[in-house]
């Protein structure tokens, strides 16, 4: 088992890492969440924990050898060779542990895995255990996340080094063969020309560039926005391979931006489709009603959405969307702020002074400046505001309901 804090290896079933002394996790065996040495219970599913006996290999999460669609993200730490330069051994040692131990904790959140540690870089992997129709989304926005906290640790020890530190990531999606995948056991395997070419578009990239190839493109295009680069040729590369540079995250993507060229007509959902343009049509009569689009992965959900969504006359209708994600269920109220960003306008890359801006803007035009909307809206941005200081949590919940309440019936006078 590698050490998600330092890279060091240790025996399977190690409780502590034999360089560093981090506590080591396991997994529980009935979903596979990490969890602390000494859990008795799952807190995620409440399953009980045998002890040393949940590190055996007979876990949801190994896999034998088989054939996987995958996504790569190979990041490396720009600055290294200064570093190794200018610090002591032990200095280094610190500085990399911290920063690889954060990484480490991104990629977890996202629902990847770190397949290994090579000197200044890591090689994540989403999709070989739990696939995901979104691992390409995933990898960028974990690579996003993990050049964004490197930018933010880099002050500290710039001075240090002489030069800022900064990563720069290679995204890589396609087959690769996974060995026998058991993180008890810290055996991963996975080999592949994915994983080659991600470490290719690394090692292309300048600081702070996040690279990506032509799947991972084609599959994420709806959520960010790309530079298209001309094609270079990369070792190992018969042709040269099309290459895209992750520009930002789009302010409102949409998932099924990735469905482009020629298609057929819909069929199959004429019921469904026509009871949704009847909503349309009596909610501009003032009726209200509320649908739960449910279906299996691929039966065409975001198919029957968008086909509802193009029949809509948008001088007469307000579409507003607000999205959760799985890797998202720890931060609260995220489908609530993903829909105020989108009628805000509120961009992912705004600064605190630009968000409450926003805010105090948009809550002004639609409710007036009275009572405690724009500060309670703005606490879910993190924004201070003296006028909550001290404020119940109770007290809070039941204000933040009626501000939300304020603002769609402001939004709804407007337009349904």
């Amino acid at each position: 088992m590698d050490c998600p804090r330092c890279g060091s290896e240790n025996r399977a079933g190690a409780s502590f890492c034999i360089e560093c002394g981090s506590e080591l996790p396991f997994h529980c065996q009935g979903c596979g969440k990490s969890l602390p040495v000494k859990a008795k219970f799952c807190d995620e599913c409440g399953c009980e924990i045998q002890g040393p006996a949940a590190k055996s290999p007979a876990s949801p999460y190994s896999a034998q050898e088989e054939r996987k669609y995958i996504t790569v993200l190979f990041s490396d730490l720009t600055g290294y060779t200064e570093m190794a330069e200018r610090l002591d051994p032990e200095e280094l040692k610190e500085v990399t542990s911290h920063i690889f131990g954060r990484v480490s904790e991104v990629i977890a959140k996202y629902e990847g895995f770190i397949e290994k540690y090579v000197g200044d870089a890591i090689v994540a992997i989403f999709g070989a255990h739990k696939a995901h129709e979104d691992d390409p989304v995933r990898a960028i926005r974990a690579a996003r996340e993990i050049h964004k906290l490197v930018d933010a640790i880099s002050p500290r020890y710039e001075n240090r080094i002489g030069r800022p530190l900064s990563m720069h990531t290679g995204i890589s999606t396609g087959i690769a063969v996974t060995g026998e995948i058991n993180f008890q056991q810290g055996t991963h395997g996975v080999v592949g020309d994915t994983i080659n070419l991600a470490s290719r578009l690394s090692a292309l990239g300048e600081a702070g560039d996040i690279l990506a190839s032509p799947h991972s493109y084609s599959q994420a295009e709806g959520f960010f926005l790309f530079e298209a680069r001309d094609p270079t040729k990369l070792k190992g590369k018969k042709s040269p391979v099309a290459v895209y540079k992750v520009l930002a995250a789009l302010d409102q993507p949409r998932k099924i931006h990735r469905l482009h060229g020629l298609r057929s007509e819909m069929v199959g959902r004429e019921a469904e489709l026509t009871s949704l343009e009847a909503a349309a049509d009596r909610l501009r009569e003032g009726e209200e009603l509320i649908f739960s689009i449910c279906g299996a992965p691929g039966t065409g959900k975001s198919r029957l959405v968008e086909e509802f969504k193009s029949g809509l006359d948008m001088t007469r209708t307000q579409w507003l969307e607000g999205h959760a994600y799985p890797y998202a269920r720890n931060i609260p109220y995220f489908p609530l702020t993903s829909l105020l960003n989108r009628a805000f306008r509120i961009d992912e890359s705004d600064d605190s002074p630009q968000i409450r801006k926003k805010i105090e803007d948009s809550v002004a035009g639609l409710t007036g400046r009275e009572g405690n909307i724009i500060p309670i809206i703005g606490s879910l941005y993190n924004l201070d505001y003296p006028e909550l200081e001290g404020i119940n949590p109770e007290f809070w919940k039941d204000q933040l309901h009626q501000a939300i309440h304020s603002i769609i019936s402001a939004l709804s006078l407007r337009q349904p």
